[in-house]
């Protein structure tokens, strides 16, 4: 018995339906395969019973509800399981089933800042920070006002005669 999921094509809850979509949605682009097992269909109680009896229940609900994941007879998860699992690139790991591919470790470059904690001054390249002279302190340490560019002279306006 491989992956099961237990979903509702009768939920009548949007979040639920795209939560069952998304799940199965995944792991067909994955090439995983599952079973999906409709608990809301005639004749499938026991499956539904199972469910109830093995899967988690949400905080502020009677019931648990779909989608739950099982591998054979061991619980995986939820959807909040599953959507972790897969946005850390452990669904495999989480469905208990061997990887595809190895998993991807991020790229490490070496680079380090000039100065751990502090950023290059803008429009400056990294390493002359420091090359342009501050400002002078004006009266009370604060910095002098920079001087104002020459303006050029305003076009004189023809009065009307």
């Amino acid at each position: 018995m491989g992956i099961k999921i237990y979903i509702s094509n009768n939920s009548g809850n949007k979040e639920i339906e795209n939560h069952q979509h998304r799940i199965l949605m995944i792991l067909k682009s994955l090439s995983i395969e599952f079973e999906a097992v409709d608990v809301s269909a005639p004749g499938t109680e026991k499956d539904r019973d199972y469910m109830r009896a093995n899967g988690k229940k949400k905080e502020g609900f009677r019931n648990v509800l779909p989608p739950q994941i099982f591998n054979g007879e061991k619980y995986c998860g939820d959807y909040d399981d599953f959507d972790i699992a897969n946005e850390d690139d452990e669904l495999e790991e989480f469905l208990g089933i061997p990887r595809k591919t190895p998993k991807v470790d991020p790229t490490k470059t070496d680079a380090v800042a000039a100065e751990p904690g502090k950023l290059p001054e803008p429009g400056k390249p990294e390493g002359e920070e420091g090359a342009a002279a501050p400002a002078p302190a004006a009266e009370g340490g604060e910095a002098a006002p920079a001087p104002a560019p020459e303006a050029a002279p305003a076009p004189e306006v023809e009065a009307a005669a």
